[in-house]
C-alpha cells in the first residue's frame, strides 16, 4: 500500500488509519442539548477551538446527568488526536493531560492511537499537505465538506519504526513551541500598537 505521500521506505509500514488508531464520531448534538440549571457541566472540543494543532479554546456546557453518562465514550485522553469531520477537514489537534474528560464535539472524530504509535507522529503525518489533499479528495461537497468515519477510516499511513515516529514527533513538536511563541509575541505588539497609535494621535 503506497501512502499519499508516497512509496514506503524500507521498514516503514503503509497501513489503514483503522489499523492505527481507535475512531469515534462525536455524538449528535441531542445528546449535548444544553440545559439551563441544576446541570453536569462538561468541556466540549468543536472545530472552532482547534488552532495550529492544538486545542486553544472549549465550551462548557451545561448537561442532564443521565446525558453526561452517556457522553462517556466521547471523552477525551491524553494524547488522542481531535480531527474535524464537517467543515475545515484540515484542521486537527492534540489533547494534553488539561483535556482529560472533555467530549469531541459533533462536527469532530476522536482518534485514539494504538501503543505502537506516538500521537505527535499522527498529527503532523494527519497535517501533511498531501494527506489533507487526500481527505479533501475524499469528502463529499453536496453543502458543507464533510468526512464520513468509514471513509476516514481506510487513509492510508506511513508508519515508520517507533524510534522514527519519536524524532519526528519530538523534531515538528519543538518546531511548533517555537512558532506559537512567535504567535504570541506578534499578537502582544500589535495590542500594544493598538494601544499606543490613539495616545500618539492626540499628543498625549
Amino acid at each position: 500500500m503506497n501512502s499519499p505521500i508516497g512509496p514506503v521506505p524500507d521498514g516503514w509500514q503503509g497501513i489503514p488509519l483503522a489499523d492505527v488508531c481507535h475512531m469515534v464520531a462525536g455524538p449528535s448534538n441531542s445528546m449535548i442539548r444544553p440545559v439551563e440549571t441544576d446541570g453536569v457541566p462538561i468541556e466540549v472540543v468543536a472545530p472552532k477551538h482547534l488552532l495550529h494543532g492544538r486545542i486553544a479554546e472549549r465550551s462548557a456546557v451545561l448537561v442532564t446527568a443521565e446525558a453526561a453518562a452517556r457522553l462517556d465514550r466521547y471523552r477525551l485522553d491524553p494524547g488522542d488526536l481531535i480531527c474535524v469531520r464537517t467543515g475545515d477537514l484540515g484542521k486537527q489537534a492534540l489533547a494534553g493531560p488539561e483535556h482529560k474528560g472533555w467530549v469531541a464535539g459533533t462536527a469532530c472524530f476522536r482518534l485514539r492511537p494504538k501503543p505502537t504509535i506516538d500521537p505527535r507522529y499522527l498529527l503532523n503525518y494527519l497535517r501533511h499537505p498531501a494527506v489533507r489533499d487526500w481527505i479533501a479528495r475524499h469528502a463529499s461537497t453536496a453543502t458543507v465538506p464533510t468526512l464520513t468515519l468509514s471513509t476516514l477510516r481506510t487513509l492510508p499511513v506511513l508508519v515508520p519504526p517507533p524510534e522514527v515516529q519519536a524524532t519526528i514527533g519530538e523534531i515538528m513538536s519543538a518546531l511548533e513551541d517555537k512558532a506559537a511563541l512567535h504567535r504570541e509575541i506578534v499578537d502582544v505588539t500589535e495590542q500594544l500598537r493598538d494601544s499606543l497609535l490613539p495616545l500618539l494621535l492626540t499628543n498625549r
